[in-house]
């Protein structure tokens, strides 16, 4: 019998996009997967109609109470279930969940979904989950990084022993799921979309600022947006409901709101645009470059090396509008042909490196190594 494996994530969202097709091979492979996480409850219904198990832990704030009942949850769940390996995804799962499987011996695989302003910022949070983290991943059996630069830096700062850290390609993209698919919108004007969480890091500021710039000369032209307001960040780096108004009023943007699926909406634009301060493998430009569109991002860590400059894309500098206004106004100017051109070479970029199959292997090799007999 295939031992049993606990999925700690975030949100349950997750599970039902970019790591659908993971949870899926695992079940297919005969491991009895059980997923803790929370999200809306028509959410974690469609995952039961899917054939998950999932046990709803309640999220994670910077609340003192919220982290002890949400431990308090982990701890149950897991003791209940018995797994004998446990996978973590993005920062709080990193933190709490392997606090819990650390006390309770469950061999653990770690996902470093990318690190944002961890060492940058020095406020008490940050520092505090840098004490976490270093702590917790000394006795994390594997630790994924999605990026060269992250697994780097975990390791200099003695985060993590190396032997035990890989690299491998983001999430990675599916390309059947991700095909390109026609522009089906009536409008004939050009179109930008940002598709995010609307936070700040994200760079959704600075898309609104270049919207601004660009306007006067190009009224034509759709700056759009596409994703949730987000509250599970640092106030500071949230969009409230009133900026996004005010946005909107002003003709600024077109607000999409938030979908499950991306896939209709990034057919119907013409260029994505991710001015993001840093990822740890973007997946809104993995999954527009599979589906043949050009993008536009910094030339920052998770995003460089899935857009190359002047082939697949654009790049501009972190934080800096202007810049990014002339890298849209350079896309612009480019015929349909030539974006085109650019939309294929992008999808056989993410093809050749950033395969979701190459992802799931090494989650594979990973779990058998660790629950084989010694």
């Amino acid at each position: 019998m295939k031992p049993r494996i606990a999925i700690i994530e975030n949100n349950i969202i997750a599970t039902l996009t970019i790591r659908e097709k993971l949870t899926q091979t695992l079940i297919e492979k005969g491991y009895d997967v059980l997923i803790l996480t929370t999200g809306k409850e028509s959410e974690l219904a469609e995952a039961a109609t899917r054939g998950y198990r999932v046990v709803d832990v309640k999220g994670s704030t910077q609340n003192p109470l919220d982290i002890f009942h949400y431990l308090r949850n982990l701890r149950k769940a897991l003791k209940d279930d018995k797994p004998q390996i446990c996978l973590t995804f993005t920062i709080r799962p990193a933190i709490w969940g392997n606090l819990v499987t650390r006390r309770l011996q469950i061999p653990t695989i770690t996902n470093i979904t990318g690190i944002g302003p961890l060492f940058e910022r020095n406020n008490l949070a940050y520092r505090a989950a840098r004490t976490l983290y270093k702590f917790v991943l000394q006795k994390t059996s594997r630790i994924f990084f999605q990026n060269f630069d992250d697994l780097e830096i975990f390791v200099t700062k003695k985060f993590v022993d190396r032997k035990n850290a890989r690299r491998i390609p983001g999430s990675g993209v599916d390309p059947e799921k991700y095909q390109p698919l026609p522009n089906k919108r009536t409008s004939r004007h050009f179109q930008f979309l940002f598709i995010s969480r609307l936070v700040k890091d994200k760079g959704i500021g600075e898309y609104v600022s270049a919207a601004k710039k660009l306007k006067p000369a190009y009224p034509e032209v759709e700056f759009a947006v596409l994703g949730p307001l987000w509250n599970q960040n640092l106030k500071d780096n949230t969009v409230s409901p009133e900026e996004l108004q005010n946005w909107q009023d002003e003709g600024i943007i077109k607000y999409f709101g938030e979908t499950k699926d991306v896939r209709p909406y990034i057919a119907n634009a013409n260029c994505i645009v991710l001015p993001s301060y840093r990822e740890g493998s973007s997946n809104v430009l993995l999954e527009a470059s599979a589906m043949e569109r050009p993008c536009i991002t910094c030339h920052t860590t998770g995003c460089k090396e899935i857009v190359e400059d002047g082939v697949t894309g654009f790049l501009c500098e972190v934080r800096n509008v202007e810049d990014l206004a002339n890298q849209m106004k350079k896309m612009l100017s480019l015929s349909p042909e030539s974006r085109m051109e650019m939309g294929k070479k992008a999808r056989q970029k993410v093809i050749r490196e950033f395969d979701k199959q190459i992802v799931i292997d090494a989650y594979l090799e990973a779990i058998q190594q660790l629950t084989q007999p010694s």
